[in-house]
């Protein structure tokens, strides 16, 4: 399951669009995992709507776009390799009974067959793509423990700060609700991939969150990236670097 590539790489394209958890799909080998098809469609399995976010941006913007091919639950490509998350015991209380018992050949296949690829994807586009702005697309659950989240789109970053707020603002001025660092905070190390190929190609990246009950079907993911663009588009214009935010070497 090789992750699928939208657009073409070119040399100049102002932005790289990636999506680490676009599906919810499992080979069928691997029997979903001892889950029901229906907790693999839940947030759990994948970020619901975010491929169609990712897909319209790509359209409108003419980025490329990286998008994962299975479930998160099989590996995550928005973990680091040491992350206890990576392949998942549990997920949000949910009881995964096919990752209870992964050995190292079985976790060195995944890598192999489902991580690697998705990453080297990323670092192709970005060797084409020197000056882009790396975007990171994810949807979040409404409500999570208990806890309501009532905001429509999380801003994650952690070098990139004047980046994030000049984005924030351009998607307030979209009507949307925004938060900076919310429902997960890029300053926790909570944008892996993001910051990984971001720093190692040496361009600005951000994460984006979007709150999934705006994108419960295909077309309220279009509606909702069609709002976007401009936002997206005048924030990969900006010429912020991680020296003029005073952010970590």
């Amino acid at each position: 399951m090789r992750p699928i590539t939208l657009g073409a790489s070119a040399a100049g394209a102002c932005v790289v669009l990636t999506c680490e958890h676009a599906s919810a799909a499992v080979p069928d080998e691997y029997a979903n995992l001892g889950l029901a098809p229906a907790q693999l469609r839940d947030h759990i399995g994948w970020d619901i709507g975010a491929a169609a976010v990712a897909e319209e941006l790509s359209r409108a913007l003419a980025a490329p776009a990286v998008l994962s091919a299975a479930s998160r639950l099989l590996v995550d490509c928005n973990r680091d390799l040491g992350d206890a998350d990576l392949i998942p015991h549990r997920s949000h209380g949910v009881t995964v009974p096919g990752n209870a018992a992964v050995d190292a050949r079985e976790w060195q296949h995944r890598l192999t067959r489902f991580y690697d690829p998705f990453h080297a994807a990323v670092d192709a586009q970005l060797a084409s793509c020197p000056q882009a702005l790396l975007l990171s697309v994810h949807s979040f659950t409404p409500e999570l423990n208990g806890r309501s989240r009532p905001f429509d789109i999380g801003v994650l970053y952690d070098d990139y700060d004047l980046l994030a707020t000049g984005l924030a603002e351009g998607l307030r001025a979209a009507g949307f609700g925004v938060r900076m660092n919310e429902p997960y905070s890029g300053l926790a190390g909570l944008i892996f991939s993001a910051r990984s190929h971001g720093r190692r190609h040496g361009v600005r990246y951000l994460e984006l969150e979007i709150n999934n009950r705006l994108l419960r079907t295909d077309r309220d993911a279009i509606d909702v990236a069609s709002r976007l663009v401009d936002a997206v588009a005048q924030t990969a214009a900006a010429h912020e670097t991680p020296a003029a935010t005073g952010a970590r070497p």
